[in-house]
């Protein structure tokens, strides 16, 4: 089984890079963020039209997520349940299963908030986001529930996961209150897979329009799969394509790739 995510920065101004990335993948499960889009604008037919169906939380202008599935799914969950008041679409969450793992698997896609600039209630909305979310995935954990994040987490775990730490030191996403949250979600007894099952160590997702970021190689390593410890065991292969990165007016984030063993 192959679950990819990506955050596509507007799904109708990509759709054409979307689906020629599907076409040459053939993923079982995509996981998209910053739609930038209601469902009823989301490009449904053309998603339906190589045989996907697609599951969207949408919001007009912003934020954003869905789940592409070459098979029917269910999704559970919309919002984290115990932060319902959220007025922003950056949660979704369906079960899938795995032949080797007994039961079902949460799979969870996420558009964390950015949280900048730092000194205003958007840093305050990010880390209240992510102590909610940190709650409802520790109550999971306490049931020894297979669980799959993917996402644009909007962090940026330690220095070595961006090319200029220096450039990063008044950044939302690498914030240590940031920082402490993601370590508390690690801490549940996840892996983070680009980490351990990538070599290198200029494993990038995203590389900023500005100042020739993609051109410069001046990177970011933002977007994660976290698995816990059943979903870790059946990881045959993680990979970054940059590929899409690279095409004309893309996306300022690339896929990752998660395959397991079924």
């Amino acid at each position: 089984m192959k679950i990819v995510t990506w955050n596509v920065n507007s799904i109708n101004a990509r759709i054409d890079h979307l689906l020629e990335f599907i076409k040459k993948d053939q993923s079982d499960i995509y996981l998209l963020q910053e739609l930038k889009c209601t469902n009823e604008n989301f490009p449904h037919d053309a998603i339906s039209k190589i045989n996907y169906f697609s599951y969207v939380n949408g919001q007009k202008a912003w934020n954003g997520v869905a789940i592409i599935s070459k098979k029917k799914i269910e999704i559970t969950k919309s919002k984290i349940p115990n932060f319902e008041n959220d007025e922003n679409a950056r949660f979704i969450e369906t079960e899938i299963k795995l032949n080797k793992i007994k039961k079902k698997i949460i799979l969870i896609c996420i558009y964390l908030p950015n949280g900048n600039p730092i000194d205003s209630e958007k840093f305050d909305y990010k880390i209240n986001w992510m102590k909610n979310f940190n709650k409802y995935i520790n109550s999971l954990s306490e049931k020894k529930q297979p669980i799959i994040i993917g996402g644009d987490f909007n962090v940026i775990p330690t220095d070595e996961d961006v090319y200029s730490p220096e450039n990063y030191k008044n950044d939302a996403c690498a914030h240590p209150q940031t920082r402490e949250q993601y370590r508390i979600l690690i801490n549940n007894g996840f892996t983070d897979t680009v980490k351990y099952f990538i070599e290198g160590k200029t494993n990038w997702t995203f590389w900023g329009y500005r100042g020739g970021g993609w051109q410069k190689g001046n990177g970011l390593r933002i977007d994660h799969f976290l698995t816990s410890s059943e979903v870790t065991d059946a990881i045959k292969k993680v990979k970054i394509d940059r590929e899409p990165r690279g095409w004309e007016k893309a996306s300022d984030h690339t896929p990752v790739i998660l395959e397991l063993n079924n």
